[in-house]
């Protein structure tokens, strides 16, 4: 049996969700306060349908963040990279397709502008990352980067050094 690779990883910092439930609180609290407002000024109209959109959205919204999930497969094929919910943010990298892979520190703040699915504007190339600063750095061989957040560099490490050297010899 060939040994592979998997990790999936989410947002799952307190600040992640503080973040992303911001707006939920807004909103709900700017539709709870003009649906009071309505009541208040007894004009007949349903305060409700005032709530409910705008509310629904950004619940909606928080529960789709909740639910993205970065995978993460690298076995004797490639590497197959994919933020789960958003879509065409899928990657399969064949062995072959690449010039360099290495595990790197880097930060996401100063390199990426952040965390997800990022593109740096300084030439670092794509980035799919939830959190942390460790990542796969790939170089493809038309010299494009990319790189993928991972949570376990180091198990990462040994699977990507197996399949490498027995595909770039």
């Amino acid at each position: 049996m060939q040994p592979s690779f998997h990790e999936i990883q989410k947002f799952n910092k307190w600040w992640h969700y503080l973040i992303a439930g911001i707006p939920v609180l807004l909103t709900g609290g700017i539709a709870l306060l003009t649906s009071l407002n309505i009541l208040h000024s007894k004009n007949g109209e349903n305060p409700l349908s005032f709530l409910i959109l705008p509310l629904g959205f950004t619940l909606l919204i928080f529960i789709w963040f909740v639910l993205l999930r970065l995978k993460t497969t690298i076995n004797a094929e490639g590497i197959t990279v994919q933020f789960a919910g958003i879509p065409f943010c899928k990657r399969v990298i064949g062995w072959n397709d690449l010039k360099s892979i290495s595990l790197t520190t880097y930060s996401p703040l100063s390199d990426y502008g952040g965390w997800g699915v990022r593109y740096s504007m300084s030439g670092n190339g794509w980035c799919y990352n939830v959190s942390g600063d460790s990542g796969i750095k790939i170089i493809y061989k038309n010299e494009k980067p990319f790189l993928i957040g991972t949570q376990q560099a180091e198990e990462a490490k040994k699977i990507i050094d197996h399949y490498f050297k027995t595909h770039s010899l």
